[in-house]
């Protein structure tokens, strides 16, 4: 995992790795220093129901997309996702502002694949295999990401034999994803997903499928 912030990428330790490095007992987590207040969904049962939801929304992608229809189809594949999304819920168990999140997000990242298809299509117009060759939908996602992401304004902090660390929570689009380590040697970057959205990896790989369709479809 990685993030941009103030236009510099910093690449994040997994939590055990820095637990290791530093000789850091399992308590020093990111529940331990933020304990969740709600209940976490859970992906456990849900593959068949959530495979059947991706195949549906991939599926509503028309066969051809003339470039005019890609604002109205975007509109229509985002509450097509939501009626799904409900539908599903009982087997994933996420509370109404998950689902309003996920939406969101969804939305907004075929909304910026459009753009970066529009923009591409302005700069080689006719070229369709040159739009799809220059279309890199994993910048795009990440772009997204980055934008999403901050890091919390309270300061925690931790005492270990002599060494004192002062962490802060980092948050992205799918909740708190890490922390913001200040160590004797310098500031780290840990990623610890126990409090993240469970369907963070799934809704990465749906939106990657249903705008391969579309950029496919496009005439």
């Amino acid at each position: 995992m990685h993030h941009t912030f103030d236009g510099q990428k910093y690449t994040f330790t997994p939590i055990q790795i820095f637990r290791e490095h530093w000789g850091l007992p399992d308590s020093f987590a990111l529940d331990g220093f933020e304990p969740k207040d709600w209940e976490v969904g859970s992906m456990d049962g849900a593959g068949a129901g959530l495979n059947r939801m991706r195949q549906v929304v991939v599926d509503a992608v028309p066969r051809t997309v003339a470039w005019t229809d890609l604002p109205n189809l975007t509109v229509r594949l985002a509450d097509l996702f939501r009626q799904q999304m409900e539908a599903t819920n009982a087997t994933v168990g996420l509370q109404e502002v998950e689902i309003d999140f996920a939406v969101a997000g969804f939305s907004d990242v075929l909304n910026a694949a459009v753009y970066d298809l529009l923009r591409l299509r302005q700069s080689h117009r006719d070229n369709g295999a040159r739009v799809r060759e220059q279309f890199d939908f994993a910048a795009i996602y990440q772009n997204w990401l980055d934008d999403s992401a901050r890091i919390s304004t309270t300061a925690h902090t931790y005492h270990h034999n002599d060494t004192i660390f002062t962490v802060r929570t980092v948050y992205n689009a799918y909740g708190r994803v890490g922390l913001e380590v200040q160590t004797p040697t310098g500031v780290a970057y840990v990623a610890d997903g126990r409090l993240a959205c469970p369907a963070a990896t799934y809704m990465r790989d749906l939106c990657r499928d249903v705008i391969a369709a579309l950029v496919q479809a496009l005439e």
